[in-house]
């Protein structure tokens, strides 16, 4: 726990020298500091549910059980938002800028698709200059699936004075089988780019099942699989070729495009290796995997949990479509 406290400090500081200036932010509105670092999958399993063995506990046991879950011990209220919003909607008044939360319910066009938000409501931060709304931002939500059985979706944040601000969405789900809890699905960084004026998205964790992807923006896009994750039931050959016909179909699945991304960009790393020996130079793969990387990260970030696995899939597509050229580039160099 203090070592978490420290990476805070750390943080909060290392943004103060960037910044060089605090905001005035006013702390009724800022949110809960423990969303600036989330280990995503730890938070997942503390915050899973054995519906069997949650049953055997008695009620004293069960509010231990449930305190696991550091997300059902945060001390801000985000309960008392919508008051909060109605009184007073101002965040931040400086000199050049304001900071404004509004709030408006979610009234999905798609209600007979289950996985999309079907009711609750939003919660929009917007940047104001000159009376006028520069830039928006969606910071927090309560919402219900179009079946009220299936999922829960809440998102949380935390504002901080140094202007970066931190977003986590989780899921909260039924019983599936034996197991519920609360699952977080997205945590995003972004900070106040006051010279443009803008909400800029710095850092970004997709928890999915086997994986946790972390997006540094511009050009990073690491995967950290899960221990004891489920394998996908296919040997590598089959992977690629129905990938391949999936594209074809446009109907490709994430899942099978991470495991195709990996092999090729392993097969980029031995070549490009073979050609750093041949050309006696150091170090050329970092820069061209961070060109490949920009190239596809100008996909836009997932917004609601619905979005994530079109996003993924999108991503990763591209990563594999610029692995194999950059393969077959490097082959060509080898040959000469």
């Amino acid at each position: 726990m203090k070592l978490k406290f420290l990476l805070v400090a750390i943080l909060f500081m290392f943004s103060y020298c960037a910044w060089g200036q605090l905001l005035d932010i006013n702390p009724k509105y800022r949110g809960e500091s423990f969303f600036m670092s989330v280990d995503m999958h730890q938070l997942q399993q503390d915050c899973a549910r054995n519906e069997d063995e949650y049953h055997q506990l008695d009620k004293k046991e069960k509010l231990k059980y449930a305190s696991r879950c550091p997300l059902n011990n945060l001390k801000f209220d985000f309960k008392q938002l919508d008051k909060l919003i109605d009184d007073d909607p101002i965040v931040y008044n400086g000199n050049d800028f304001q900071l404004k939360l509004s709030i408006s319910p979610i009234n999905s066009k798609n209600k007979n698709e289950e996985d999309l938000p079907h009711s609750g409501r939003e919660i929009t931060l917007s940047l104001i200059r000159k009376n006028q709304v520069i830039d928006k931002l969606f910071l927090a939500n309560h919402s219900f699936s179009n079946n009220p059985t299936l999922w829960n979706g809440y998102q949380h944040y935390y504002i901080a004075p140094s202007g970066d601000i931190y977003t986590l969405l989780s899921i909260k789900s039924e019983p599936i089988e034996d197991e519920s809890g609360t699952f977080p699905t997205l945590w995003k960084h972004y900070n106040i780019d006051t010279s443009n004026m803008k909400f800029g998205l710095k850092e970004m964790q997709i928890n999915m099942p086997e994986a946790t992807y972390q997006i540094i923006y511009p050009n990073q896009f690491n995967t950290k699989f899960h221990e004891g994750a489920v394998e996908y039931g296919l040997t590598l050959e089959e992977s690629i070729v129905l990938f391949d016909q999936s594209s074809k179909d446009d109907s490709s699945d994430y899942s099978l495009a991470s495991r195709v991304y990996h092999y090729y960009q392993d097969q980029l790393k031995g070549k490009v290796k073979q050609l750093d020996n041949k050309k006696q130079q150091q170090d050329s793969l970092l820069a061209l995997e961070q060109n490949i990387n920009t190239a596809c990260l100008i996909t836009p970030a997932p917004i609601y949990e619905s979005n994530i696995e079109p996003y993924l899939d999108k991503v990763l597509t591209c990563l594999i479509d610029q692995h194999r050229q950059a393969i077959k580039h490097v082959e060509d160099e080898l040959a000469n």
